[in-house]
């Protein structure tokens, strides 16, 4: 048998069939039609009143929130600073026995000045425990701090000594560096020389007789004369934002506060305390009311020191300047807990 044979199916040819008009569309049915299709969303001006003033609640709602967060973060930066130089000032006191002069103003030997008539801060002392070794090298301990040839370390901006909270890469340019067109830059740290006895004098200390810090100028301290203990006693503190005034948050002229380079000689802290807006010394404020050789930092509520035991606290600014008093002074025979501060 052959294949099969399937029956044959119709096809129909294939043609160009042109499409039917379907005849003209009543005007009003096509306005109709051209309108719908011309309908377009969007906010009406009180939605968009609203999702502004929601959008204003969220920004007041969330921008204290991050500010908070970016000054918390400043401040732990900070005491990170502190620690640094806290530690280098230990290794310092390992490697000699002794800790660095909060200034050298010669002669003083055992501090590697010879010269009379020069001044050197502690800053420069510790720069080879804090990975600084080069700019060390370009110091010379015979001339003045102000002197020209040592611009190389002065001019130096070493963030290291800068709280992130301050205005950043400042510089001192008032005498005695202005007259040859040098300048010194400046950082917020500084070291805790002493008490001034006038708060003794006012009831406003506890201090029995010693009023000195444990960074003393002119001197370098061993472990064993903080007799009140390391842990209670500072070394370096907060005293940011020099060389311009800053009185209770509010800042004054620039270039008229002294001490505000962080290599100078002359940044340490005499407390004396000042009245709350900083304008009358001594006084029963402690600190945040005057940057004049007091303690002062830009963060809310308090200031970051660091202790002779290698730790840092953060001094809230509810601190009596009695308690702070006691904390400066290395024998003053007081008693503080760290409840107080």
């Amino acid at each position: 048998m052959g294949p099969p044979i399937w029956p044959l199916t119709f096809v129909p040819s294939l043609r160009h069939v042109e499409p039917t008009s379907p005849g003209p569309i009543p005007k009003g049915e096509a306005m109709a039609q051209f309108s719908e299709c011309d309908k377009r969303h969007g906010f009406t001006l009180v939605e968009l009143l609203v999702v502004i003033a929601i959008i204003a609640i969220l920004m007041g709602i969330v921008m204290p929130a991050v500010q908070q967060a970016r000054e918390t973060a400043r401040r732990i930066k900070c005491a990170n600073n502190l620690k640094q130089l806290g530690l280098a000032l230990h290794q310092f006191q390992d490697l000699y026995g002794r800790f660095p002069p909060g200034r050298a103003s010669g002669p003083l030997p055992e501090a590697w000045v010879y010269q009379p008539k020069v001044n050197h801060g502690w800053a420069p002392y510790i720069l080879p425990f804090v990975e600084q070794q080069n700019l060390y090298d370009t110091y010379n301990w015979d001339l003045w701090s102000a002197d020209h040839l040592n611009q190389p370390l002065m001019a130096q901006q070493l963030r290291m000594f800068q709280c992130p909270s301050a205005q950043q890469d400042r510089y001192y340019t008032s005498w005695p560096f202005s007259p040859s067109g040098d300048k010194a830059a400046c950082g917020d740290y500084a070291p805790t020389w002493s008490v001034n006895p006038v708060l003794a004098r006012l009831g406003l200390s506890d201090m029995a007789e010693d009023a000195r810090g444990v960074l003393v100028p002119e001197q370098m301290t061993r472990l064993a004369q903080i007799t009140d203990g390391t842990s209670n006693t500072m070394l370096l503190t907060e005293d940011a934002g020099r060389p311009k005034q800053w009185r209770a948050g509010r800042p004054g002229p620039d270039q008229i506060v002294p001490g505000g380079a962080w290599a100078g000689p002359n940044n340490g802290i005499v407390l004396q305390g000042s009245s709350p807006d900083g304008t009358v010394v001594p006084g029963p404020c402690p600190m945040n009311c005057t940057n004049e050789g007091q303690v002062y930092s830009f963060h809310p509520n308090g200031a970051n020191a660091a202790f002779a035991d290698g730790s840092v606290h953060f001094l809230h600014a509810g601190i009596s300047i009695r308690v702070l008093s006691a904390l400066i002074t290395r024998a003053g025979q007081e008693v503080v807990s760290t409840t107080d501060y």
